[in-house]
C-alpha cells in the first residue's frame, strides 16, 4: 500500500516536470519567434551600460579613499549586470497570467492540466534564458575589457551559486507578484512596484554606508542588517567576486583590487562569517535556506490564491 502511494507520488512529480518542461519549450519557442523584442531588450540594455559607464565616469573622478570602497565597475557595471537579468525576467514574468488570458489560451492550458503555478514558473524559466542571452551579448564584454571577473574557478563556481540563491529568492518574489493577477487582473502598477522595491533594497546598500556611523539597529550598522536581504546579499558578493585578485582576500583587510581600491575584508564590512563562498559556507547557506523557504511559501501562496481565485470565477476554470 505505501509503495503504491510512493510510486503515485514520484510520478505525479514526474509529470509535473514534464508539464514544466514542455511550458518553458513553449515560451523559448515563442520568444524566438518575436525576435524584434529580443533586440529592443538589447539596444535597451546597451544603453544603460552605456549611461552608467558616464556616470561610473563621474563617480570615478568625484571618489576619495575615505569615501565608499565601489568604483565604477563594481558599483555599475557588475549591477548592471545582476539587474539586467533579474530586472528583465521579472518584468517578463510579472505579465504572463494576464497575458495568457488576454490571448485565450488560459482556458485551454488548464484544461490540459497545466496549472497558474506552472505557467508563472514556465515563463519565469523561459525568460532566464532571454536575459542571460543579452548579459553575455552586451554586459560581460565591458567587464571583460575592464579585467573584472572571477580570477579563478574557485570565484567563478562561488558565483555560480549565488547567482542561483538569488535566482530561486526572485523566483518566489515574482510567483507572489505574478500570482495576485488571479485575482485582481489589472496589476500593473502593483507588479512594477514590487519590483521597485526589490531593486532598492538590492541595490541601495551603498548610500546606507553613509549611514552606518550615525545610523544602526541594536547597536548594528545599518548595513551589516540589510546585507541579509538575500538579493543584497548576492550582490554584495558578487561585486566582491568579481573584484578581488585571490580568495584569499574574504578575511583579509586591505585586500587589493583590479579597480584599484584597498576592500576591508567582507566579513569584516558586514560582520559576517563567510569563509569559501561555496555550498559549505555557512552564511551562503543560511541564505540558501531563506530563499528555499522563501519560495516554498510563495509556491503556496500560488496554491491558495489559484483556490480562491477558482471560487471567485475570476480566471477560467473547467
Amino acid at each position: 500500500m505505501l509503495s503504491a502511494k510512493l510510486g503515485q507520488f514520484f510520478r505525479q512529480i514526474y509529470q509535473n516536470f514534464r508539464i514544466l518542461f514542455a511550458v518553458v519549450k513553449r515560451n523559448i519557442i515563442v520568444d524566438l519567434r518575436y525576435k524584434f523584442q529580443i533586440v529592443v531588450e538589447i539596444t535597451w540594455t546597451a544603453v544603460n551600460v552605456f549611461a552608467f559607464v558616464l556616470l561610473g565616469a563621474a563617480w570615478d573622478a568625484t571618489s576619495s579613499p575615505a569615501g565608499v570602497p565601489y568604483s565604477m565597475v563594481t558599483f555599475f557595471l557588475v549591477a548592471t549586470g545582476f539587474f539586467t537579468v533579474f530586472s528583465g525576467v521579472m518584468e517578463s514574468t510579472v505579465e504572463a497570467v494576464t497575458e495568457e488570458s488576454k490571448l485565450g489560451t488560459m482556458g485551454f492550458l488548464i484544461t490540459n492540466s497545466v496549472s497558474p503555478t506552472t505557467i508563472i514558473l514556465g515563463r519565469y524559466i523561459a525568460a532566464t534564458f532571454r536575459w542571460l542571452i543579452v548579459l553575455v551579448v552586451i554586459v560581460i564584454p565591458p567587464l571583460v575589457l575592464k579585467g573584472v571577473y572571477p580570477s579563478t574557478f574557485e570565484l567563478f563556481w562561488s558565483s555560480v551559486l549565488i547567482f542561483f540563491m538569488a535566482w530561486i529568492f526572485m523566483a518566489g518574489f515574482t510567483l507572489i507578484l505574478t500570482s495576485v493577477s488571479l485575482i485582481f487582473k489589472r496589476t500593473t502598477t502593483f507588479n512594477k512596484v514590487g519590483i521597485y522595491i526589490v531593486r532598492f533594497l538590492s541595490g541601495a546598500i551603498v548610500p546606507i554606508f553613509s549611514f552606518d556611523d550615525s545610523f544602526s539597529i541594536g547597536g548594528k550598522p545599518l548595513s551589516s542588517i540589510l546585507i541579509w536581504f538575500p538579493p543584497t546579499y548576492a550582490l554584495e558578493t558578487l561585486r566582491w567576486i568579481f573584484a578581488v585578485e585571490r580568495p584569499s582576500g574574504l578575511a583579509l583587510g586591505g585586500t587589493s583590487s583590479k579597480d584599484g581600491l584597498s576592500y576591508v575584508g567582507f566579513n569584516d564590512l558586514f560582520k559576517t562569517n563567510s569563509t569559501t563562498f561555496n555550498l559549505s559556507d555557512p552564511s551562503l547557506q543560511m541564505m540558501y535556506i531563506a530563499s528555499i523557504l522563501f519560495f516554498l511559501v510563495s509556491m503556496l501562496f500560488a496554491y491558495w490564491l489559484t483556490q480562491v481565485s477558482r471560487r471567485w470565477g475570476t480566471i477560467e476554470f473547467y
